[in-house]
C-alpha cells in the first residue's frame, strides 16, 4: 500500500470484491491451486476471508495457500478499477461452516408445539 509508484489493488471493506465475476487466483508452490469468487471482511470472524473453489488435494484445512489479489499486467480496462499490481496474500484453508452453531431450544409457544 506504501510503496512508489504501481501499488497493489485497494481492499475496500466490507466487501473487496471489484468487479462483477472476480476470479482472483488461489496458489500453492507458485502453481495454480484453485479460484477465489469472492473476498471481503467478516464481522463475526475479525478476517478477511474469500470463498475459493480448490483442487481437492489443497482443499484441506489447515493447508497454506497464496492468494493473487488483483489482475495481471497493472489492471484492466474497468473504468472503476484503478491501475495496480498483483500481490500475493497468504491465507490458509479453512472448513465450513466458519461459525460454530449450537443448537438451541426455542421456548414453548405455538411455532413449536406440536399439538
Amino acid at each position: 500500500m506504501f510503496d512508489q509508484g504501481l501499488r497493489a489493488k485497494f481492499i475496500e471493506f466490507p466487501s473487496a470484491v471489484y468487479s462483477m465475476h472476480p476470479f482472483d487466483r488461489v496458489t500453492v508452490d507458485g502453481k495454480l491451486a484453485g479460484l477465489s469468487t469472492w473476498i471481503g471482511y467478516s464481522a463475526n470472524e475479525g478476517k478477511m476471508l474469500t470463498l475459493a473453489m480448490l483442487e481437492r488435494a489443497h482443499a484441506v484445512p489447515g493447508t497454506e495457500v497464496n492468494f493473487v489479489w488483483g489482475e495481471p499486467d497493472g489492471g484492466t480496462s474497468k473504468p472503476t478499477v484503478e491501475r495496480h499490481k498483483q500481490v500475493e496474500i497468504k491465507a490458509v484453508v479453512s472448513p465450513l461452516p466458519l461459525l460454530e452453531c449450537r443448537p438451541y431450544r426455542l421456548r414453548q409457544s405455538w411455532r413449536n408445539n406440536a399439538g
